[in-house]
């Protein structure tokens, strides 16, 4: 009995058995909050996304056919979901009395998974009306070109389409139930390596001499079809050269296309009796190398580098996130070459990075690959979601 009495009595280690008992609705609570938060968070870009989809679907030409905008709206969702690394979703989408309708479900695991809370089911719908209207569309395109010792056959494929470049895109659109670009313009910037090619001759071993090799060559805007010889001739004027070793200066050409002097929404569009109700800038950038990173010191100390080049990556996306250096609702970014390397996940993260495929691809159907991306980012200003 004193040896019951004295086991009762003795309190040594309450204090943690206490502490480990509470801890559980604690760690409960916290569970609760965490994945809540998460749904919530994914709930409002799944709801983003299908904004956008049916959006997607309900804009361009005012002739698609209710599949048309179907497919559409379903291709946009996917490439969205894909480029936010979010879960797979159920999509379904209907077009009737003059609205696309997406429908989207996804199930989503917890984040917090010491618990079982098992998993949550997250539904969002969004409806738009069709447009009606026929608006005036301005391209513009900024080429970026790396112009290295190994990109000769790239200059030769951009050379040999530009002449029909704006017709072939316009039909390429109409093939696809789009309208065409009432006004179209091009500018080219070649780029190598803004830490080794200064206009001087240089030997690279086990390359051979460049002869006087620069850093970045660039022309203004031309207008498409009617500065079609020029192009030709600009594209043509640069031989594939210099670079020495292999990540070459990306981000700088990015930087420079960007920079555009870009045409304006509400404009008037020359030699017409309209204004540019949407303009839709896009820098298409070939490459079969690495990216230098930003910053870069010797390019940085190597007297030439661009004043306006932002240096860090922080900047970087930040002037690309501008409306005054952009137009942020059309704006574009396709990359034919290596997009899954490390050296351009900067690009990859950018709003409006789309990989269009291979050098190859790039090389050998560049039109197609950049209309496949023209007709999901068609705008319309007369469509809207429905409240």
């Amino acid at each position: 009995m004193s040896l019951l009495r004295q086991f009762s009595s003795d309190q040594r280690g309450a204090t943690a058995v206490m502490m480990a008992i509470s801890m559980i609705p604690m760690l409960a609570t916290f569970g609760l909050a965490v994945n809540y938060t998460d749904s919530a968070n994914k709930r409002s870009s799944y709801q983003s996304i299908a904004d956008a989809a049916a959006l997607s679907g309900a804009t361009a030409s005012t002739l698609d056919t209710d599949e048309t905008r179907k497919t559409r709206a379903k291709d946009w969702f996917a490439t969205l979901i894909t480029a936010q690394k979010l879960p797979e979703a159920t999509v379904s989408v209907e077009v009737k009395d003059g609205l696309v309708e997406v429908t989207a479900t996804a199930t989503i695991k917890p984040m917090v998974t010491m618990l079982d809370f098992g998993t949550s089911t997250i539904s969002v719908k969004a409806t738009a009306l069709v447009a009606k209207e026929t608006i005036r569309r301005v391209l513009d395109v900024a080429m970026c070109i790396d112009a290295t010792g190994s990109m000769q056959n790239t200059i030769n494929s951009v050379k040999a389409r530009a002449q029909n470049f704006s017709t072939d895109l316009n039909n390429a659109l109409k093939t696809r139930g789009l309208e065409s670009f009432d006004y179209t313009r091009i500018r080219v910037v070649f780029y190598r390596d803004f830490a080794v090619d200064n206009g001087k001759k240089t030997y690279y071993p086990g390359w051979g001499w460049y002869q006087n090799p620069v850093a970045m060559v660039k022309s203004d805007f031309m207008v498409m079809p009617d500065k079609k010889t020029e192009l030709e001739t600009f594209v043509g004027s640069q031989p594939a050269s210099g670079g020495g070793d292999l990540p070459e200066s990306g981000y700088e050409c990015i930087n420079e296309g960007m920079s555009s002097t870009w045409f304006v929404k509400g404009a008037s569009i020359p030699n017409t009796a309209y204004k540019a109700d949407e303009v839709y800038p896009v820098i298409v950038l070939w490459s079969d190398a690495d990216a230098l990173p930003v910053p870069h010191k010797n390019s940085i100390n190597s007297g030439q580098y661009p004043a306006n080049m932002p240096r860090t990556e922080t900047d970087f996306r930040a002037k690309w996130n501008t409306a005054a250096t952009i137009d942020q609702k059309n704006k574009l970014l396709v990359h034919f070459g290596l997009c899954s390397r490390t050296s351009w996940a900067m690009a990859r993260g950018l709003a409006g990075y789309m990989c269009g495929g291979t050098l190859n691809d790039g090389n050998t159907n560049m039109i197609s690959k950049i209309a496949d991306v023209m007709a999901v980012r068609y705008q319309n200003k007369l469509t809207r979601l429905t409240k």
